[in-house]
């Protein structure tokens, strides 16, 4: 598959701590390795966000999820079967992940990816991408890597050129969780 960036080199940037900018399936963001404490920190410094607002995760397939989330409802798992459009979901009770990556109640968001290039990166990776938009508060989020603040661009380890002329569709994901019956509760539309 062709990538205009290397793939090597990002995962050696992901591995070695780095924060990643680049076009996810619905806006622009950065990532780091879900292992990697220095590079979550980074995040939050470079937002300027509070540290109790915990960052998404972005995995391959359910089986990714499985590997952390012991008990996934049944209707949950049909859902994320079917459904096709970014759905971040909150897991409760993650495991096989470091605290520093988790919520304060060991809970975690993650969003099965289906953008290729995004998706790519986190097979040859093999863990999870943490993951946000790349704007800063309450600034608005980034559509096109043009509306990337500046400070935003200097202040990452590595700048994809994948789908760097394109407008992406700019709507975060759905984000839901849900209680033990399986019942869905929206956090966001």
């Amino acid at each position: 598959m062709l990538f205009d960036d290397k793939l090597s080199d990002i995962i050696r940037t992901l591995e070695s701590d780095g924060v990643l900018l680049h076009a996810r399936d619905t806006v622009w963001g950065l990532a780091c390795s879900a292992l990697s404490e220095k590079g979550i920190e980074k995040i939050y410094q470079i937002k300027r966000r509070n540290r109790s607002k915990p960052i998404l995760m972005l995995v391959d397939s359910i089986d990714m999820i499985k590997k952390y989330v012991p008990h996934i409802h049944p209707r949950i798992e049909t859902l994320l079967l079917f459904h096709k459009k970014p759905l971040t979901i909150v897991f409760p009770n993650v495991i096989n992940l470091p605290d520093y990556a988790l919520a304060k109640d060991k809970s975690a968001a993650m969003r099965i990816t289906y953008d290729v290039y995004t998706n790519h990166l986190i097979k040859l990776l093999d863990n999870p991408l943490m993951s946000t938009s790349a704007n800063v508060g309450n600034q608005p989020i980034a559509r096109s890597f043009q509306q990337v603040p500046r400070d935003i661009v200097e202040s990452v380890d590595f700048v994809s050129k994948h789908r760097n002329s394109e407008e992406l569709n700019g709507k975060p994901s759905v984000m839901i969780n849900y209680n033990t019956e399986g019942e869905i509760n929206f956090l966001r539309l």
